[in-house]
């Protein structure tokens, strides 16, 4: 990111770039087992001019302290594809949470070997603690979701693209399966608010399963008209959202 903005006083515009990336989404659990394995799902898109090939170009935990000491097991993921300006790479990878119990960061960023460049991802806080068995109880509800926390910018700039992470707990029944369920906005209030949002698809990289948590984390771009417009998200499973909504949040976009 300092490349970056070196590269605008400059006058160079990020375009013309050649190791650039923007940061779409992710997956993670916010609440994670000391020892237990976790999936995680990272999606990047090359906006630069450089062709991104394997062997040369990975993705890597931002923090280098948890790098060398492979706090996560995995510090670094190789791109499994070519992938040339414009186009998008999701890296799908499993993780170990650590022994010790204690809060923990997340984040990742694309590298040309050793050197950083591009937007990073969002930083996921990570809560490491447990185990602690989960009772499903008999009258709990097949598919449930409780809704925990989310943070998304009441104040908006017409036609830019703002990060929001939202999280949500399995409080039913069944675990929640990658391509089956996933996060939609889900505000079907005035006009100018329904599919007033572009939003990237926000996929579950692991399961999930009763009474745990997961932080969705992605991308919006506000609408190209200025007004004020209601945000809010749900789970869905074939098409039906269940569980409880997020809280909605009036945004003023400009």
């Amino acid at each position: 990111m300092i490349g970056s903005l070196a590269a605008q006083s400059k006058g160079v515009s990020i375009s013309d770039l050649y190791d650039n990336s923007s940061y779409l989404s992710q997956s993670t659990p916010g609440i994670m087992i000391p020892g237990q394995s976790y999936g995680i799902s990272v999606t990047m898109k090359n906006t630069g001019r450089s062709i991104w090939k394997q062997g040369n170009y990975s993705l890597k935990l931002v923090n280098v302290s948890e790098f060398l000491a492979k706090t996560w097991s995995v510090s670094s993921v190789d791109v499994n594809s070519t992938v040339s300006p414009g186009n998008e790479i999701v890296f799908n990878f499993n993780v170990i949470a650590p022994l010790t119990e204690g809060s923990y960061n997340m984040q990742w960023q694309m590298t040309d070997g050793n050197a950083f460049f591009g937007e990073p991802s969002m930083n996921v806080p990570i809560r490491v603690s447990g185990p602690y068995p989960y009772t499903v109880k008999p009258d709990y509800i097949e598919n449930n979701a409780l809704f925990i926390s989310q943070k998304v910018s009441s104040e908006m700039e017409a036609g830019l693209t703002y990060d929001v992470t939202v999280t949500m707990k399995n409080s039913g029944s069944t675990t929640w399966k990658p391509g089956e369920y996933k996060l939609k906005v889900s505000t079907k209030g005035a006009d100018n608010t329904f599919g007033a949002w572009a939003v990237a698809n926000v996929e579950l990289s692991y399961d999930v399963t009763a009474g745990s948590e997961v932080v969705f984390s992605f991308k919006v771009t506000a609408p190209n008209k200025s007004g004020v417009y209601n945000f809010q998200c749900q789970l869905v499973k074939d098409g039906t959202f269940f569980g409880q909504p997020s809280t909605n949040v009036v945004i003023n976009v400009d």
